[in-house]
């Protein structure tokens, strides 16, 4: 009896988990509620005030490509039309941005998401212009990806205070 009830529950488990990955559901019979929506499409003017001002502030010409919300990551993700992915916390902090290719951010961008001393370090070893991207990393570090040869990740904690050079 224990073997078919384990068998029952693990059954049950892996039929929640597989839905895990579904993108978006259509609503049944032409209404009603579709379920639960593990992401999907956004409009962009569901996004976070915050998210939506910086957006407004560091790229107010450039046109929205996607908007996407990941209930499960508790993020969203906006891709620019000119290629630069940004993703935002449920708050609308900004805790990633990546530009395309041989691409840079721009060094307003830059200057407004880390500390002080982690902007003031980049100007100081002249790489504040040659971002590619920084990562709010778990809450416990900025990495910022430089367009340098060799080790191009510098690490900081959130204080700004420099940890270490990655590759």
């Amino acid at each position: 009896m224990k073997f078919k009830r384990l068998m029952s529950v693990t059954a049950t488990l892996v039929f929640l988990l597989g839905g895990a990955t579904a993108v978006a559901q259509a609503p049944v019979n032409g209404g009603g509620n579709p379920g639960i929506v593990m992401a999907g499409s956004q409009n962009y003017s569901q996004l976070p005030e915050k998210a939506r001002a910086f957006i407004a502030k560091h790229f107010k010409d450039i046109g929205i490509r996607k908007c996407e919300k990941y209930f499960a990551k508790g993020k969203y993700e906006v891709e620019l039309s000119n290629g630069v992915d940004l993703e935002f916390n449920t708050d609308g902090n900004l805790i990633e941005i990546d530009a395309p290719g041989d691409m840079m951010l721009p060094v307003a961008v830059v200057k407004d998401m880390l500390p002080s001393k982690a902007y003031e370090r980049l100007a100081k070893d002249g790489f504040n212009a040659m971002v590619e991207s920084v990562e709010f990393n778990r809450g416990k570090v900025y990495e910022v990806e430089l367009n340098i040869p060799g080790p191009d990740t510098y690490v900081f904690d959130l204080n700004g205070v420099f940890l270490a050079i990655e590759d």
